[in-house]
């Protein structure tokens, strides 16, 4: 799969002729190139390389990343190749990957959107503590995967069928709908879902 580095720019909105209101979030694409190409137990791999004439990415290092594609890529692209933009097209259905907003240290309410407790009624510092978690003596331990307070976001997430409702090829910038995860300025990976 052909992957392409991306960077959040934020989000806008857009009414179509019927006058409905879509969300939409404006992604802006780095130029791609193969870096290297390499074959291992019948597996095709491409090391491709970003890299963007307006945005600096890391102080103007190049981004790497492997990837497994398919036969057609491997010896349809050459090293040193660009990977155009022209693949994607309007209202085609793309896969997005990125890393999620950090909120910090989370209780079990706003982490696990446990019920809060009674805010009178002899309730005394209690309203959001997430109660007891003991067992009996039998088996006398807490079970694995107990819902717990934590670190919350900061994840790896991958969404799919996301749609390509604008493309503007000279600026690289992609318009999709719906919110994406991260915050401004954050990268993403976005591929396409089928491309022949």
């Amino acid at each position: 799969m052909i992957f392409f580095l991306g960077k959040k720019i934020g989000m806008a909105y857009t009414y179509n002729k019927k006058g409905y209101y879509t969300p939409l979030t404006v992604v802006y694409i780095y130029n791609c190139y193969i870096f290297k190409s390499f074959k291992f137990l019948n597996n095709y791999f491409f090391i491709f390389s970003y890299f963007s004439s307006f945005f600096n990415y890391r102080k103007g290092k190049n981004y790497f990343k492997k990837s497994n594609v398919t036969k057609y890529d491997f010896f349809n692209f050459k090293l040193n190749n660009f990977v155009p933009l022209n693949i994607f097209y309007i209202n085609q259905i793309v896969n997005v990957s990125g890393i999620s907003i950090g909120k910090g240290f989370s209780g079990v309410v706003k982490k696990h959107k446990f019920k809060s407790g009674d805010s009178s009624h002899g309730n005394s510092k209690a309203h959001n503590k997430p109660g007891s978690i003991g067992m009996c003596q039998d088996p006398g331990r807490v079970y694995k995967g107990k819902k717990m307070p934590g670190r919350l976001g900061a994840k790896k997430i991958f969404l799919k069928n996301l749609k390509i409702l604008k493309i503007d090829f000279y600026y690289n910038i992609f318009y999709l709908n719906g919110s994406i995860p991260g915050f401004k300025n954050s990268n993403l990976f976005i591929s396409p879902k089928h491309i022949f």
